[in-house]
């Protein structure tokens, strides 16, 4: 990653670098500054985007361009007035760049002509020398700075044991609390402030995830009269249109065809194949696993059920295929085209962790239970990320539907098995030996998928780099609207309701 600047006055121009660099499949960030904290940050500049005018007349990345968080293999490439020989750099007074680098993990790079460089920049405290320097006759390694007393260092502090004695422990355990409780609230009080300084919580993709709630609440007044009337495929099938595919397809419309090229809509591979197979043996034994763990090995039985609404019912060989395309063909359209292509799509920019975060939260919600709330979260994990290791939409959505199939037709015959076995100890030892195994092969496989990208530099500038600290704050950042808000109180009252 290389961060860039936009030249003002007689600053060295670097522009025909990001373009040199964008071929090469290197992202390119460009700052943009805060002029009422005298802060900056960078964004990445995606291919199609371009800089318009910001704060002092500079132009600066769009307001949606994603943030950039560089790690130790970025590059900050300078501007100045000047620099000396020691790598000290003379800019404009406003200190954007020092306080910036004061958390920079990567290589800071100054750029100047020959006839400008000084012998010696007046310093403070607070400035950083930069790494190495950039004249037209070539690279300059800064000379050490004798004069300069030395940055102290932090000292490490021990960790203190835990007493367990209880006069000891109780106040431990209420500071802790009293630290979780404000670090909760400090988080809010962040993701409130961000503005255009950082993750902004996306309202249109939370608008559409609460209008599918509001659908399938709907739905439940609806299904009884479907089901009085004896036509209850025809009732599901059509309530899968609406709640699903027509709210889909309207969104898409308003995003623009720039949004839709971006959704994933292409086919798989051959060789991704056995990825695919591969994830969905580890959705069926995993989802078992995670609902005998939720809710007993007695939760395996029974008839599959939608959103806690519809329940299947199997007959003659027309129920058969309507109870495919009802239960297990549109629901894997629906629900993917939603949840994975375009919500993934839209919370990508603040990384791939945070977009696969947000959609499986918001699929597991959607199905109003807390007792399978953690096997669709599961579920919802691996669809997203099968997505992402094939580059395909098509992938979850085969997923899903085999998967409902399995649900549909192959669960009764396996509960059979258990039944009859005569140990639970032995199916659920069996599971776990078989979950495990699959998941081993499933992630050789993903290595291989990437090697390959890696190899043909294939594009993965729909994402950046976050460190894992940051996802929780990113998550909070992302989902901090009132219709976030509204769709969690709409799943709590539902799952509650459920209960009973």
């Amino acid at each position: 990653m290389i961060l860039l600047y936009v030249p003002i006055e007689s600053e060295v121009s670097l522009l025909e670098l990001s373009r040199t660099a964008r071929s090469m499949g290197k992202p390119i960030a460009f700052p943009r500054c805060n002029t009422e904290t005298e802060t900056m940050e960078f964004y990445t500049l995606l291919p199609e985007a371009r800089l318009s005018p910001g704060a002092y007349h500079i132009p600066e990345p769009p307001a949606d361009a994603p943030v950039c968080v560089p790690d130790e293999h970025a590059l900050c490439i300078l501007p100045g007035l000047s620099f000396d020989v020691f790598g000290n750099r003379l800019g404009y007074g406003k200190g954007y760049y020092d306080k910036y680098l004061e958390s920079f993990p990567g290589v800071t790079m100054g750029v100047l002509y020959a006839s400008t460089m000084l012998k010696r920049v007046p310093t403070d405290e607070h400035d950083r020398p930069v790494h190495c320097l950039v004249t037209e006759h070539g690279l300059i390694l800064p000379e050490k700075d004798e004069t300069r007393p030395p940055q102290p260092k932090k000292k490490a502090q021990k960790k203190k044991k835990l007493r367990m004695s209880p006069d000891g422990l109780l106040p431990k355990v209420g500071g802790f609390l009293k630290k979780c409780g404000t670090y909760l609230l400090a988080l809010a009080r962040d993701a409130r402030s961000q503005g255009e300084d950082g993750v902004r919580a996306l309202h249109m993709p939370q608008g559409l995830v609460l209008v599918t709630f509001l659908m399938l609440l709907f739905s439940r007044g609806v299904e009884a009269k479907f089901l009085d009337r004896g036509n209850e495929y025809i009732g599901v099938i059509l309530l899968q249109i609406l709640i699903f595919l027509l709210p889909a397809i309207l969104y898409c419309k308003l995003r623009g065809t720039r949004f839709i090229d971006r959704i994933r809509i292409s086919p798989i591979r051959p060789t991704h194949i056995p990825l695919v197979l591969l994830v969905l043996v580890l959705m069926i034994t995993g989802g078992m696993l995670t609902s005998i763990i939720t809710g007993g090995i007695e939760s395996l039985t029974g008839k599959f059920t939608l959103y806690n609404t519809f329940t299947s019912r199997t007959g003659t060989p027309i129920d058969v295929v309507y109870s495919i395309l009802a239960y297990a063909v549109l629901p894997a359209i629906g629900e993917e085209l939603i949840y994975r292509s375009i919500l993934c799509t839209e919370y990508e920019k603040y990384g791939v962790g945070v977009s696969v975060s947000v959609s499986a939260l918001c699929f597991a919600m959607l199905h109003f239970s807390f007792e399978h709330f953690f096997t669709y979260l599961f579920l919802g994990v691996l669809l997203a990320a099968a997505m992402y290791a094939t580059h395909s939409f098509l992938a979850p959505l085969l997923l899903h539907l085999f998967y409902n199939v399995f649900c549909l037709f192959g669960q009764p015959y396996l509960s059979t098995f258990y039944v009859h076995a005569g140990s639970n100890e032995i199916f659920v030892f069996c599971l776990i030996v078989i979950f495990l195994l699959t998941a081993a092969f499933t992630v050789g496989e993903a290595r291989k998928i990437y090697h390959v990208y890696a190899i043909s530099n294939a594009d993965s500038s729909y994402t950046v780099s976050v460190p894992l600290k940051e996802y929780p704050k990113r998550v909070l950042y992302a989902l901090f609207t009132p219709v976030f808000a509204a769709a969690l109180l709409l799943f709590l009252i539902l799952a509650i309701v459920n209960l009973f």
